[in-house]
């Protein structure tokens, strides 16, 4: 009798310890909303996906919670959350650790290739009709502010319509990123025809990380992400987002 209660004890705090690893296994990664890198609606993007995925190959599952970027860092650096992706330009500090680069961001010039237009520097955007999203002057440097005070200029805070405005001729020129273009253009369609946008680049990408509160968990995760995308799994996820383009 007593060798089976103290075998049922036992079972019984092996048990308890499963759940605990469970529950342990659970993480919370913070993003903001802005497809298609991040989409609050379906707790999904090519961002959150490429992380997701990532965490998952090493054996976690993955909560996601929405707010912005600056609140999804300072609860990182507190310990409120395990991660917040993406990251631009950070560098690690006690409390948060930032990843290899997952995906670049890629500020692209669209034109249509029909027009034939020759842009090889930013400057050469001077005399179109330019349009491009809210704040753009505040991050592409001192040419781009040229541009936009000696030429036809407007900063839209609706990005789904670029590829119309630059289809049907209201504008010559379309600064974003080459994914937001391609998503809003394929949102309903992933083969849409994009044989007749030309793309100029023009502006340097910007790397997007991933920000941890666990160095050690930030560590695995490099190791992972480099198995990752050697496998070209990062180029399916954002296939997935914006169909088959070069």
């Amino acid at each position: 009798m007593k060798t089976y209660v103290i075998g049922k004890c036992f079972s019984f705090f092996l048990m308890l310890g499963f759940w605990g690893l469970a529950e342990a296994k659970t993480l919370v990664l913070s993003s903001d909303d802005g497809p298609p890198h991040m989409i609050k609606e379906s707790s999904s993007g090519i961002d959150i996906d490429i992380t997701r995925e990532i965490l998952q190959a090493l054996g976690y599952d993955v909560s996601v919670r929405f707010s912005s970027l600056a609140r999804g860092k300072s609860d990182v650096e507190l310990g409120n959350v395990d991660a917040v992706t993406p990251t631009f330009f950070e560098k690690d500090r006690e409390g948060f650790y930032v990843s290899k680069p997952i995906v670049d961001y890629r500020p692209t010039v669209f034109t249509l290739k029909h027009e034939n237009h020759k842009i090889g520097h930013i400057l050469d955007l001077i005399g179109h009709r330019v349009v491009t999203f809210q704040g753009a002057k505040g991050y592409f440097g001192s040419d781009f502010v040229k541009v936009s005070k000696n030429t036809v200029y407007k900063e839209h805070y609706d990005m789904g319509i670029f590829p119309d405005l630059l289809k049907r001729g209201r504008y010559s020129v379309v600064v974003v990123d080459y994914y937001i273009f391609y998503y809003f253009y394929r949102l309903k369609d992933k083969n849409r025809d994009a044989s007749l946008f030309q793309t100029h680049s023009v502006i340097p990408p910007v790397k997007a990380g991933v920000g941890f509160h666990d160095k050690k968990l930030r560590d695995r995760f490099n190791a992972k992400l480099a198995e990752y995308t050697e496998q070209g799994r990062h180029l399916l996820v954002i296939e997935k987002y914006i169909g088959k383009v070069q």
